[in-house]
């Protein structure tokens, strides 16, 4: 089950900025992260770095000076949305019994933790990132595909360079499917888990096929 919104204050959150006796506010990078997610979470993607200094009661000095500029919190939050994705997609993967559920049932945790911080997933898909972080987050992102590919097909021959590329090619089908799932949500979360395993699964199956 994908972790609720209101579990994020308590994952980066111990308690809000403060005011001490000498007047200085007194916030850390935890809360301030916490204050950007539940700005992005209220008010969407295209809020301001003013907008989330506002939230967290701070001036856009101090939240340059903890956090960075916009291009560092885009990767703090990308960090934050791949362990949330992580967690969901182990959690979904649990009960499987074979390959092919396993893998529908990761599609399902991708895009039902994707669907819980929609804004989130917006905000750092249309922030910019270097090519050395995004290929990071894409390595960490396929990590349990690979995980699937390989116990799936290792049998039938599927080495683990060849997991890879599926993993790779994976990823980027669900993050294109789902940004656009997303924008008009032209049909419910279970119509499009079944659509990318009927699309994706049959030649993951078969990768490892002589033929």
């Amino acid at each position: 089950m994908p972790v609720r919104s209101t579990d994020v204050e308590a994952c980066l959150e111990r308690r809000r900025p403060g005011r001490p006796k000498g007047g200085r506010v007194v916030a850390d990078r935890a809360q301030l992260l916490a204050a950007a997610v539940r700005s992005i979470t209220a008010n969407g993607p295209l809020v301001t770095m003013e907008d989330i200094a506002a939230e967290a009661g701070v001036s856009k000095p101090i939240l340059y000076r903890t956090v960075g500029d916009k291009a560092a919190l885009v990767t703090a939050l990308s960090e934050f949305l791949v362990d949330r994705i992580d967690v969901a997609v182990r959690g979904a993967t649990i009960s499987a019994t074979d390959g092919r559920s396993g893998f529908e049932m990761a599609v399902r945790g991708y895009l039902g933790a994707v669907d819980t911080d929609r804004n989130i997933y917006l905000f750092v898909n249309a922030g910019d990132q270097s090519t050395e972080q995004l290929r990071r987050l894409v390595d960490r992102s396929a990590q349990q595909l690979l995980e699937l590919f390989t116990a799936a097909r290792v049998q039938a021959g599927l080495d683990r360079a060849a997991a890879r590329t599926w993993a790779y090619a994976v990823i980027g089908a669900f993050q294109t499917v789902t940004t656009m799932w997303l924008g008009d949500e032209y049909c419910d979360l279970d119509t499009v888990a079944q659509n990318l395993t009927h699309l994706l699964w049959p030649g993951v199956a078969a990768a490892g096929d002589p033929d």
